[in-house]
């Protein structure tokens, strides 16, 4: 395997599940996924729905009470449907914020692997929220996948045959 296509996953001080994701270098992203177990919201509007999402994401820190990366991100993910891609000067149009403030949202958004950048515009890693977290979902099954089969190889070479 090439050092380029390791995955790597790892658990933080809160044991929230930090996986670090390296993908092939032909599309040279690399990104942080951080799950939240995060209580649902009763409501089932739209709005509140989205937030917890991207909340269970590891969105939306103490300084972002007006949980102004929703909708940035909204935003792309609507014009990424339309087969759209946006400038950060689109975005803080549509969204009332400035430039620099959407810029900060974005840059969070590209290391999450939810936004993808090319050339001065951005678009969302899916045309839909379902796919976005099935494809996030796939790729922390294959790392735990990896991680299981080197688990298993460590352990044989310290002569710890355990079964599963």
């Amino acid at each position: 395997m090439e050092e380029n296509e390791r995955k790597l996953i790892a658990f933080n001080h809160r044991f929230q599940l930090t996986g670090k994701i390296h993908i092939p270098a032909a599309t040279k992203h690399r990104f942080q996924v951080i799950i939240r177990k995060v209580e649902q919201p009763f409501s089932t509007q739209a709005d509140e729905e989205f937030n917890w999402l991207l909340e269970c994401l590891g969105f939306f820190e103490p300084i972002d009470k007006g949980k102004t990366a929703a909708l940035v991100f909204k935003e792309l993910v609507k014009a990424t449907e339309s087969g759209r891609l946006l400038t950060s000067t689109e975005l803080a149009e549509r969204v009332g914020m400035s430039r620099g403030a959407v810029i900060n949202h974005l840059n969070n958004l590209q290391r999450s692997g939810l936004v993808l950048k090319e050339g001065s515009r951005y678009m969302s890693r899916s045309k839909s929220m379902f796919r976005m977290i099935k494809e996030l979902q796939d790729e922390i099954n294959l790392v735990f996948k990896r991680m299981e089969q080197t688990a298993k190889e460590l352990d044989q070479e310290m002569g710890l045959f355990l079964k599963d």
